[in-house]
């Protein structure tokens, strides 16, 4: 099932406590691989959300000019309206791209009810890989003259009533042939793989909507992975990875550290709303699966308490710092005040989560064994689950920042991450929570009640 995901990398305002450097460690990791810089020299992420209700970016290349509206909604998220009454419309957008990469993901959420469309790469006016609905049906091609039936809209999804979920992978296969492989609500199972021949001279997205008026939200293309394998997971609106906004790889790491203010939460069910920070390895960062990444976090549990937990790089399970069940959150009362730092300890060939709650003296703390790569991504997360609530979101309520993020690299002193490291974005929160994402202001980002 999804989850209510909101990804964000701060910048660093404050010190903290200064953690331990290379020269206490022993040995240090090697630097990236050519490799692994090759695949990220390229990088880029487009996000359109309409969160600020403007365009970002899109403009119409046929037909009538889109508008962004709240008449329909994705989970309250305002959407993209597209019509056809001028004929096929078509809508194009480019901010960000970076043409001549092997490999492109995207995602989108159409709701067709009163319209057919279809969304995915192109260049220009010129479709080159799409997915979308067409008479109720769901339809993926390299342009619409050439769309396959891949079977009716699901239904009783973790989605909005009505929408449609799709997600892709395009990439230069085998014999330099480029192929789609396509995924609707769910991103463990491959719908279908199509030829998309031309797909490697994308410059745009493209939205063609093809007859009434379709809608359409929730867009991210990157050339970083959206769709893996993991059953029950999607790293953009599933258990928690946010890989695919990555922008910049960091220069090889050990230390994460950041600090956390909680003034103030009012959650009526344990373990649906977590606050977290995250690292990653050359294959977290670049491959966006469940494996090579460490969270480190709290959920904000009814009556004032929070569970402290983390995630060991090979699953997307947290694990307790206090066990499972009913002891595994302890009260923090208002206001609140954390520092989290994910310390890799190569010399001993281990990770140390640690969580420091300094409004009670508490201390978390938990090691495992690691012997791999250092760490080349970082972002952090605001996360509500709706797979098991009994409870609208609305009804969770959290007033607290996330600020002082800082990393020391293997070679050279701790250091402040640059705003511009990763993309901010907010996806499905609705627009009760007012929540506001960073722009250089002083805490990072601040979420009100």
């Amino acid at each position: 099932m999804s989850a209510v995901v909101i990804f964000l990398l701060l910048p660093v305002v404050s010190a903290v406590p200064a953690p331990a450097t290379s020269s206490t460690l022993g040995s240090v990791h090697s630097p990236v691989s050519p490799e692994l810089l090759a695949s990220a020299s390229g990088a880029f992420a487009f996000v359109s959300n309409f969160e600020d209700r403007g365009l970002d970016g899109w403009s119409s290349a046929a037909g009538k000019a889109p508008t962004v509206t709240m008449s329909v909604t994705y989970g309250g998220e305002p959407s993209l309206a597209s019509s056809a009454s001028q004929g096929t419309q078509v809508d194009t957008a480019s901010r960000g791209f970076k043409p001549g990469d092997t490999a492109i993901s995207f995602q989108v959420a159409i709701d067709t009810r009163s319209g057919e469309g279809v969304f995915g790469l192109g260049n220009g006016q010129a479709a080159l890989a799409l997915v979308g609905v067409s008479n109720g049906r769901i339809v993926a091609g390299k342009d619409v003259a050439h769309l396959l039936d891949l079977g009716p809209v699901p239904t009783g999804t973790a989605y909005p009533d009505g929408w449609a979920y799709f997600a892709a992978n395009v990439y230069q296969g085998s014999n330099s042939n480029w192929v789609m492989q396509v995924f609707v609500d769910r991103t463990d199972k491959i719908a279908a793989t199509i030829p998309v021949p031309n797909a490697g001279g994308y410059s745009n997205a493209i939205i063609e909507t093809l007859s009434g008026s379709a809608h359409y939200s929730d867009v991210v293309v990157s050339t970083y992975q959206i769709p893996i394998y993991d059953p029950g997971y999607n790293n953009m609106e599933g258990y928690g990875q946010g890989s695919g906004l990555l922008v910049n790889l960091l220069p090889a790491y050990f230390n994460l550290t950041a600090q956390m203010n909680l003034d103030s939460w009012n959650t009526p069910q344990a373990g649906m709303l977590s606050f977290q920070i995250n690292a990653m390895n050359s294959t977290g960062t670049t491959k966006s699966t469940c494996r090579g990444f460490f969270q480190l976090g709290i959920d904000l549990d009814p009556n004032g308490r929070i569970a402290p937990w983390y995630v060991v790089g090979k699953n997307c399970e947290a694990v307790y710092f206090l066990g499972s069940g009913v002891g595994r959150s302890v009260p923090s009362p208002f206001p609140t005040h954390l520092v989290l730092t994910i310390l890799d300890a190569q010399s001993s060939n281990k990770i140390v989560f640690t969580i420091k709650d300094t409004s009670t003296a508490q201390v978390f703390n938990a090691t495992i064994p690691y012997s791999g790569d250092a760490f080349y991504g970082a972002y952090t997360q605001l996360e509500w689950q709706p797979c098991c609530n009994k409870y609208p979101i609305q009804e969770f309520k959290f007033d607290g920042s996330l600020y002082g993020i800082q990393i020391t690299p293997v070679s050279g002193p701790r250091t402040s991450l640059s705003s511009s490291y990763m993309l901010p974005f907010v996806l499905d929160v609705p627009p009760t929570w007012n929540f506001a994402y960073y722009r250089d202001s002083t805490d990072g980002y601040h979420q009100g009640t």
